[in-house]
């Protein structure tokens, strides 16, 4: 069941301004500074060779899978570096919550973005310049100003990360232009460093990453894809009305709150209407609608009051729940990449939930209608830069869709599409205003015909990996796995090509697909003083405080709380965090632990749990199909009565 954990010799360092400094840190160093810091007694998978590379100084190019912890492997060097390390992430509604949880761990950070006027930029970019943060996060966004990027130059970078990297990619699946200036932003910083980091990468992507950025014979580094607590089913359905009845079975019979991601707006608008027809309490999210209704949907998800919210792929990208029980894909994602993505949200606590595609061919058209705008004919892209340059300005206040009419092009994506190839080709620079840089002939258009076709093709290939999963009749997990190139063996599998006949029993209960075994009398002590911890907390606290308590931890916030003291106290101090939190996973699932809802749920004691702690009775323990949490952010900072220690606050 449980491995023993070596502990880690503390080592004399010097302490400057409560950083630990060496000339040459060790990830020894970066093992004290995840204990003290952060609060846990080892690493995940994959982290500890990353951020020795990082310290090696060498550029890296980091795969680590959704909640897998690819924060810590730049914000463990920027502790331990001189210098400045500069985040660059596209998000910009996160980054306050991001830099509240450094905040709350007395680790000094920052962030700088269109939700801050020009003083209050000004004046965080001085005290960055004066050395006052370890961490900045910016907008890839703030690197269209050429007065942000000059004030840069004033601050010393010593790390370039860059999140979600898989943005500068034109082979990703979620291309954004304005990534492509980080490599000159690099640059003008005098070529810092750089960590590239994201969830999703193909080996054509990660050479892509790195060469779009780069990078000087990078270290590349792939941590396992594999979330064997996610049960993927497909169900093929043969009309919305069955698609629709599906949808809402889902909901209704899960154990607790999801997500269900519909192709398009109007997708979202109809699915939840029928939804809530059947009575179901869901609300739609799109990026159509304001961002006072966005956030008060997103407040009520977060705080467990929806049953599901309905949304395209705008929802989601930095969302911290880690206790949602199932995602439902409507349509049929554009790539496997995507799709991917968007179902690791679902069990980020460990715990079972179900993953299902509701597949109809049909779907098909819609991508086949994205691909075609985002990927336009030369033709439509000389007409769209022949207007500009007729209109004998060198700056316009034109959207893409009064060019679409201008120039008639009914599809107002291929406008804007036809507008970043011009800006990637040097011609314009988007941004309030299109502002031409150069009047090439249309004849002298630096736009490679032959890399459209290619970039067409390649999208073209990856929506048919995804209609080839839907339709795959093996094991669902091998299949992806396969696809982003992890060679791990599939064990323990529940998806719907593995075990087909329980396709509808495991969304009602999705524990009820593991195969608990009756506990060993080390595991049953262990669970025991498990539940006795649980139960001295009184329901206060969540699963890694519990775990850290256990297990001894010297961390701020168990100290801070007076945790220590427990008589539950290092009861366990020869197991890991991990180790911890996958039993405790195990307790929730045979029914000793209750988790709370909401985004940062606490854990408190059962009728049953009570019964096993006082050894009136024993349960059968799944302790292989559960897993440890997968959120980094865990319980990091100074406990609170009611509510989770150390959580950044939720947005307003």
């Amino acid at each position: 069941m449980f491995t023993d954990q070596k502990s880690v010799p503390i080592r004399r360092i010097r302490v400057i301004r409560g950083l630990f400094l060496r000339s040459m840190p060790t990830i020894a160093d970066a093992q004290i500074a995840l204990e003290r810091y952060f609060g846990f007694s080892g690493f995940r998978e994959g982290q500890a060779e990353v951020i020795q590379a990082v310290l090696d100084g060498r550029d890296v190019v980091v795969v680590m899978p959704t909640g897998g912890g690819k924060s810590l492997c730049y914000q463990l060097p920027a502790l331990l570096s001189a210098g400045t390390t500069l985040v660059v992430s596209p998000l910009i509604a996160l980054m306050k919550d991001q830099v509240d949880a450094l905040a709350a761990r007395e680790i000094s950070a920052t962030y700088i973005n269109s939700s801050l006027g020009p003083a209050e930029q000004a004046a965080r970019l001085r005290a960055v310049a004066r050395g006052g943060y370890r961490l900045v996060y910016v907008a890839p966004e703030r690197f269209r100003s050429p007065r942000f990027v000059e004030s840069l130059r004033e601050i010393e970078v010593s790390l370039f990360a860059v999140d979600e990297a898989h943005c500068i990619s034109q082979w990703g699946h979620d291309f954004r232009p304005d990534y492509l200036r980080l490599a000159e932003a690099a640059r003008g910083l005098g070529r810092p460093q750089v960590i590239a980091l994201t969830a999703t990468a193909t080996p054509a992507v990660r050479a892509d990453i790195g060469a779009q950025l780069g990078l000087e014979s990078p270290a590349s580094f792939v941590a396992g894809f594999d979330r064997h607590n996610l049960a993927l089913r497909v169900v093929h359905c043969k009309t919305e009305r069955e698609r629709t009845g599906e949808a809402a079975r889902l909901a209704a019979e899960a154990v607790g709150a999801g997500i269900i991601y519909a192709a398009t707006r109007k997708g979202v608008e109809q699915v939840t209407e029928q939804l809530v027809r059947r009575g179901l309490r869901v609300a739609a999210y799109h990026a159509g609608l304001d961002e006072a209704t966005r956030g008060r949907v997103q407040d009520q998800f977060m705080a467990g009051e929806l049953k599901a919210i309905v949304a395209t792929n705008a929802f989601g990208m930095g969302i911290d729940k880690a206790d949602l029980r199932f995602v439902t894909h409507y349509n049929l994602p554009g790539s496997i990449e995507a799709y991917y993505q968007e179902v690791g949200r679902a069990g980020r606590d460990g715990l079972p939930s179900v993953c299902t595609l509701l597949f109809n061919y049909v779907d098909t058209r819609t991508h086949n209608f994205f691909i075609e705008g985002s990927n336009p004919p030369l033709d439509v892209i000389q007409r769209v830069y022949r207007h500009l340059l007729s209109l004998g300005v060198d700056e316009a206040e034109l959207t893409a869709r009064e060019i679409a009419v201008r120039v008639g092009v009914k599809n107002e994506m291929a406008v804007g599409a036809a507008l970043v190839y011009l800006e990637k080709a040097g011609h314009l620079e988007r941004g309030p205003v299109l502002r031409l840089l150069d009047r090439a002939p249309v004849r002298e258009m630096r736009v490679d015909e032959r890399e459209l076709q290619r970039r067409a093709a390649a999208e073209q290939r990856k929506l048919r990996e995804m209609v080839n999963y839907a339709y795959h009749e093996g094991c669902l997990r091998r299949f992806i796995l396969k696809y982003f190139g992890d060679r791990k063996e599939v064990e323990h599998c529940h998806c719907s090509g593995c075990e087909p006949q329980e396709v509808r029993a495991a969304a009602a209960a999705p524990a009820a697909t593991a195969a608990p075994r009756a506990a060993n009398e080390a595991e049953h002590l262990a669970a025991r003083k498990t539940l006795s911890c649980v139960a001295r907390l009184d329901g206060r606290f969540g699963k890694g405080v519990v775990a850290g308590v256990l297990r001894g931890s010297r961390a701020k916030n168990i100290r801070a709380g007076g945790l220590d003291t427990l008589s539950t106290y290092g009861l366990l101090g020869e197991y890991s965090q991990d180790e911890l939190t996958r039993l405790i996973n195990a307790l929730i699932v045979a029914g000793c632990v209750r988790q709370g809802g909401g985004a940062y749920p606490t854990v408190s004691l059962t009728e049953l749990g009570r019964e096993v702690m006082l050894d009136r009775r024993r349960v059968a323990l799944d302790l292989e199909a559960v897993a440890a949490d997968t959120s980094i952010e865990v319980d990091a900072g100074v406990p609170g009565e009611g509510s989770e220690p150390g959580r950044p606050r939720r947005r307003k």
